[in-house]
Order: C-alpha cells, then sequence, then structure tokens
C-alpha cells in the first residue's frame, strides 16, 4: 500500500504538467493510462501463463465501472484544483470503503471507526473552507471521485476470492481503454515528445500505483490497509511544493491532519480488535 501510494502519487503529478495550451484532452489522458497499462499487463500474464478469463466478470464488470467514474471525475479535480486539495479530499475513499463494507459486505462497523468517518468528513470541510471560498465544480468532482473509488475498493474485497490482482487491474485497464477509444479516435491530439513521455509515465505509474493497491485489498481487510494509503496526502503536498511551487493553505494542513487522524484511529481500531481475537484464543 505504501509503494501504491507512492505511484499514485505521481499520476496526478503529470496529469497537471501538461499544460492546457497542448490541447490534450482528459480523455487522452485517460485512454493513455488504460492502455498502457493494458499492455503491460497482458505481457505479464502471457509470461505467467494466467487465463484472461475472469472468475466473476459481473462483479469485475461493476468494478471497473466505479474505477471509470472514479478516475474521470478525479483527472477532472486535479485539472481544476490545487494538487494538494484534490489528492487529500480523495483520501475520503477509505472511509467510503468501511461505510460501504458495512452496508453491503457486513463488516461491522465500530463505534471509534465511526469516529474516525466524523473526523475524516470534519477534515475534508476544512479543506473546502466553506464561506471563505465558493463550492467549486473540482472541489464537487473530487467528492465523487472518492466516492466511487471507495465503491471500486468494496468489490476488491468481495473479489479476492475469485480472481487474482494481476487479472482485476488489466480488466479494469482493458475497460478504461476500450471506453475512452473513440474520444481518443475523434478528438486527440498529436502531442510533442516532451507531454507524450508525460502521457506514458500516467500509464506506467498508475499501474505500478494500481497493482500494488490491490493486492494490499486482496490480502488485508481494507480499513486495516487503508491507513499506508494516506501517505500519498503528504507525497502530493511535496510534490506541490517542490514541482509547482506552491505552498499548501494552512486549512489543507489542518484538514489533512484530521483526515489523517482518523486514518490513524481506524488503524488503531482494527489493530485492537485482532489483538482481543487473538487474546480470546488463547484462552479456549
Amino acid at each position: 500500500m505504501t509503494l501504491g501510494a507512492f505511484f499514485l502519487s505521481i499520476v496526478p503529478v503529470f496529469v497537471k504538467l501538461i499544460p492546457p495550451e497542448s490541447g490534450i484532452p482528459t480523455t487522452q489522458k485517460l485512454f493513455m493510462r488504460g492502455a498502457v497499462a493494458t499492455v503491460v499487463l497482458a505481457i505479464v500474464l502471457l509470461a505467467k501463463g494466467i487465463s484472461f478469463k475472469p472468475g466473476n466478470p459481473v462483479l469485475l464488470g461493476a468494478r471497473s465501472l466505479f474505477g471509470i467514474v472514479a478516475m474521470l471525475t478525479y483527472f477532472l479535480a486535479v485539472e481544476g484544483m490545487p494538487l494538494a486539495e484534490a489528492v487529500t479530499i480523495n483520501k475520503l475513499s477509505p472511509f467510503f470503503v468501511l461505510i460501504l463494507s458495512w452496508f453491503f459486505l457486513g463488516e461491522k462497523l465500530r463505534k471509534i471507526q465511526i469516529l474516525a468517518i466524523i473526523l475524516a468528513f470534519a477534515g475534508v470541510t476544512m479543506i473546502m473552507r466553506p464561506g471563505s471560498i465558493p463550492f467549486t465544480l473540482p472541489t464537487g468532482l473530487a467528492l465523487l471521485s472518492a466516492l466511487f473509488s471507495g465503491s471500486a475498493y468494496t468489490t476488491l474485497r468481495a473479489l479476492r476470492k475469485t480472481d487474482r490482482p494481476l487479472l482485476i487491474v488489466f480488466w479494469f485497464s482493458a475497460a478504461v481503454t476500450f471506453i475512452f477509444l473513440p474520444s481518443m479516435i475523434h478528438g486527440g491530439i498529436m502531442p510533442d515528445f516532451r507531454t507524450l513521455v508525460f502521457l506514458f509515465c500516467i500509464g506506467i505509474s498508475g499501474t505500478a500505483g494500481q497493482l500494488f493497491m490491490t493486492t494490499a485489498y486482496r490480502h488485508a481487510p481494507g480499513g486495516e490497509v487503508a491507513i499506508y494509503g494516506y501517505l500519498s496526502v503528504i507525497f502530493s503536498m511535496s510534490w506541490q511544493v517542490l514541482l509547482f511551487n506552491s505552498i499548501p493553505h494552512a486549512a489543507v494542513f489542518a484538514g489533512a491532519a484530521l483526515i489523517l487522524a482518523g486514518g490513524w484511529i481506524n488503524y488503531r481500531s482494527r489493530e485492537i480488535k485482532s489483538n482481543e481475537l487473538r487474546r480470546e484464543l488463547c484462552n479456549i
């Protein structure tokens, strides 16, 4: 999850590094994100002798649909607002995992986890600074990306018994490529060399991050590994300062602290629960 957070934090950096005057539409960035991953993963699957046949095509289709909407809204949010704010708001997704896992998968939601969720949403409210700045379309898109990301991650928990991480990421990437191929054909722009490198970097870093993240959610409960995903908040703030010479507003730091605190509380609640279970087993 730590490696996933690092590589996924690089994706919006390359999205923002492509200047608006280049004329590259968001759909072309998404197509490259999917196409590069599809080719790389197809080679890996063939080399490992893994069948391309999905174990649960319906659930895999739902995961792909949620992921496509999440990625589209996320890219649009990144293009329209500061990097650190977009990434931090997107970090609500693990809390949506908690809520959706409780609602759809029957996983228990403890009181301390409810406190963590409240802290996280309070942090996002602080970042949005209601009354100081208007609620903008990019902000709404960032929230939507968190919701649909949480929905996609929840399906990963259900897919862990039927499909391998490589296969899940391959079919998701193939779906992204297929969905945005018509737009690429009719509205794509021939990029210069520098922009082409950035487009490929979107695909490479996104593929690596997605694969590490999918593997993490496959081998541990969502709430347990999610805390390491919050490192992308720290990474994104660093990228904003180092690459874009922009220091995030104090409210962003405060809001991020609340979200990180919520993530830590959730992690600790899982850890305490696991220790209690081990003690009970020892007493049997």
